[in-house]
C-alpha cells in the first residue's frame, strides 16, 4: 500500500457517476500577508457507491475524533452538487498522527 500525504482537501467534483476528490499541498506561506499557496497534489477518484461508504467511515472518524478534543470549528458544509465543483476553504486544525 502507498501513502500519499496531502495538507488540505481542495475541491470535489461529481460527474457521470463518478466523485473525483482533489486534495494539494502546501508550497509557500506568506505571513505578511497571512496567505498560504497551494498546489494540487493528488485526486482520489471513486464510483458514487463508493464514495458514499467512505463518507460514511469519515463521518464516524470525525465524531471520533471531536469526542476526544480535536476542533469543530470552521466545517465548510457545502452540498456536493452534480456535474459541479465544490472548493474547501482553508480551515485550522490540529494535526492528527
Amino acid at each position: 500500500m502507498k501513502d500519499i500525504y496531502v495538507d488540505r482537501f481542495m475541491k470535489c467534483n461529481v460527474s457521470q457517476g463518478v466523485v473525483r476528490l482533489d486534495f494539494g499541498r502546501v508550497e509557500n506561506i506568506d505571513h505578511e500577508k497571512n496567505e498560504v499557496s497551494m498546489s494540487p497534489a493528488s485526486r482520489l477518484v471513486l464510483p458514487i457507491d463508493s464514495f458514499l461508504h467512505f463518507a460514511e467511515q469519515v463521518a464516524q472518524l470525525k465524531d471520533k475524533l471531536v469526542s476526544q478534543g480535536y476542533s469543530d470549528s470552521g466545517v465548510d458544509a457545502d452540498p456536493i452538487k452534480e456535474e459541479g465543483a465544490v472548493g474547501a476553504k482553508s480551515k485550522k486544525a490540529k494535526s492528527v498522527h
